[in-house]
């Protein structure tokens, strides 16, 4: 009888997430004018793990710090922290290149989203 009742529990489950997809990954920002932003991540690649950290056996994050421009693009990235310093700053940076988000409005124009934060997380699979 239990074994019914998870397995009922874990269909319903599986038909939810069916029914309502996922939910969009979004990130704050500022607008000049209009204050925080909430910006929708359309597009993105996967980081590359770089084959030293894979070799050390290491694992770690990149914190970034970059504005959306009017067409949807990452731009002037930088990096606010890193852990462990500079072993994911590359892969990090070329990922942020692979980023596409919806384009933000304010009163029906295109407008550039600035200090967004994101972290780039790197973990060795186990």
């Amino acid at each position: 009888m239990i074994s019914r009742v998870v397995a009922a529990f874990v269909f319903s489950l599986l038909t939810l997430s069916v029914s309502f997809g996922w939910a969009a990954e979004t990130y704050n920002g500022q607008v000049a004018g209009v204050g925080q932003v909430q910006i929708e991540l359309l597009e993105q690649g996967t980081p590359v793990f770089p084959r030293r950290a894979k070799s050390y056996g290491v694992s770690g994050s990149v914190l970034v710090r970059f504005s959306v421009d009017a067409e949807g693009n990452a731009i002037g990235a930088v990096i606010v922290e890193s852990k462990p310093r500079r072993m994911f700053d590359r892969s990090a940076m070329r990922y942020m290149e692979t980023l596409k988000f919806k384009p933000f409005e304010v009163d029906g124009e295109v407008t550039q989203v600035d200090d967004i934060l994101m972290t780039v997380a790197y973990r060795l699979g186990g």
